[in-house]
């Protein structure tokens, strides 16, 4: 029996439906043009699609995710506090338009107000929470769905979601933020690259608006939403003895694919030389962009086209 992984997300896009239900759709077609095909259905990305992901995983660690509309990272902060104690917690975030730097995020995991931890206060209060941590025995992870930092030229703080850049600079802020997380955490359980790292302008800190450098900062690690997921999904295993993978991915363009988790899956399927179609609603992508991307075809649906009929077209034209 030949076998379909499909994987990917389906955030935003037209139609709009949850990952599951898109996924399932093309599956169903893919089904329907190819007779006998065992396909597994694989939600994998960031944001919305990171819960549905992770669903059948809450036995191994309690997640939670920071909104990349929120303009607080406040109710995240809470909710890691309260979960404090468990073996792993791991807090998910991409590149928000409102970065608050993670103060709101401090201020719910040590329970006081955003004023208590901004300014001269925020030193102690990372000091705190990194005693706090170490006391849980918990594994704190930051899921980063965004490389860019809190602090640099390069950071949320500089650079807007959509690449614009920010003119208005807080400098006060940047300088305070840049000395608190000097040197942290104090007792270096840090896995970021070194002992030198500073945790605010490392990969990831500036994910979920600036969480990824307090968790950093407190002992806490960053990592990849891509590799963690590939990792705690098993997508090696997923693939073995699979005849095709079929990505879903909303858009394919310059700059959204930079932030997307596309790459973990096609880096996987290359390394079983596995074949790789997407089903998108559009691509801006040159033939050569296309094979750095590792996708041998691309689908694009134009939201005129189901996703029943884009999977019955793939296993006619890829599985005959």
């Amino acid at each position: 029996m030949r076998r379909v992984v499909v994987a990917g997300r389906w955030d935003g896009a037209r139609p709009l439906l949850p990952t599951g239900v898109a996924l399932e759709q093309i599956g169903r077609g893919l089904r329907a043009g190819g007779d006998g095909l065992d396909v597994v259905l694989l939600p994998f990305g960031s944001g919305p699609t990171f819960d549905e992901a992770v669903a059948a995983c809450r036995s191994q660690a309690s997640f939670v995710r920071v909104p990349t509309e929120a303009s607080s990272t406040r109710q995240a902060g809470e909710r890691v506090a309260a979960a404090l104690g468990e073996p792993r917690v791991v807090v998910e975030g991409g590149h928000g338009a409102s970065p608050d730097c993670g103060i709101g995020f401090l201020a719910g995991m040590l329970g006081v107000a955003e004023s208590d931890v901004s300014g001269e206060g925020l030193g102690p209060a990372l000091t705190r929470a990194e005693d706090m941590l170490a006391a849980s025995g918990t594994d704190l992870v930051c899921a980063a769905s965004t490389p860019r930092p809190l602090l640099g030229l390069d950071s949320v703080l500089a650079v807007r979601p959509d690449l614009d850049p920010i003119e208005e600079q807080d400098t006060e802020l940047t300088g305070a933020l840049t000395q608190a997380f000097a040197h942290r955490p104090l007792r270096r359980r840090q896995l970021l690259g070194g002992q030198a790292t500073h945790p605010a302008r490392a990969f990831g800190s500036g994910a979920g608006g600036g969480v990824g450098a307090v968790i950093a900062a407190t002992g806490g690690r960053i990592a990849p939403t891509a590799d963690f997921l590939a990792d705690l999904l098993d997508v090696d295993g997923a693939l073995t003895d699979a005849d095709l993978l079929v990505v879903a991915e909303p858009e394919l363009a310059s700059p959204l694919l930079a932030t997307s988790t596309l790459d973990a899956l096609t880096r996987a399927a290359g390394e079983l030389a596995l074949p790789v179609v997407a089903v998108t609603v559009r691509s801006s992508l040159s033939h050569y962009e296309r094979a750095q991307w590792g996708l041998h075809g691309v689908f694009e649906t134009e939201a005129c086209v189901t996703l029943d009929d884009a999977g019955r077209r793939i296993a006619r034209t890829w599985l005959r």
